[in-house]
Parts: structure tokens; sequence; C-alpha cells
């Protein structure tokens, strides 16, 4: 399967809201691949709007986009703009 890690800072100066969660949500599902978080050393699934919301972003906080799957570098690379802002 085919991996593609992303290092990012989250770029929303309100943190996350349900607005933004529902756009990374809606993002993820858009692509084949499995596109996860990471963020102070725990690892989100961001495929549902339920975990987008648990995970606790603030602006300029350092994260990795993981996307795994046959279209994993568009995937990665179409999250990394929604996440930097």
């Amino acid at each position: 399967m085919h991996t593609v890690r992303l290092e990012s800072r989250y770029g929303a100066a309100d943190g996350l809201t349900p607005p933004i969660a529902a756009k990374i949500a809606e993002c993820a599902s858009k692509y084949k691949a499995h596109l996860s978080i990471v963020a102070g050393g725990r690892m989100t699934q961001i495929e549902s709007l339920i975990s987008v919301l648990s995970m606790d972003l603030r602006r300029g906080l350092p994260l990795t986009i993981v996307a795994e799957g046959p279209d994993a570098e568009a995937a990665a690379e179409d999250m990394r703009k929604l996440i930097e802002g």
C-alpha cells in the first residue's frame, strides 16, 4: 500500500471549529486513501466528523498528515492545503 507523510502546521486562527472540522471530514471522504493526522503524539483517523472534532488543533500546532492508498499523494496534498488554511 502506498503511504505519504506530509509535515505541516495547523493554520486556522480560531482553532478547530465545527465548520472547519466538517470541511476536513468532507475532504477526507473524497479519496480512496485512508487519511490520518498525527498531532501531539496522537494519531486520529479523519474520515468522520466525530473523529475530527476529537482533535485538539490550534494555530501553529505541528502535525503530520498520513495518507495510505492508491490516491494517497493527492489526498495528502489536498488535506495539507486545507489544514494550513
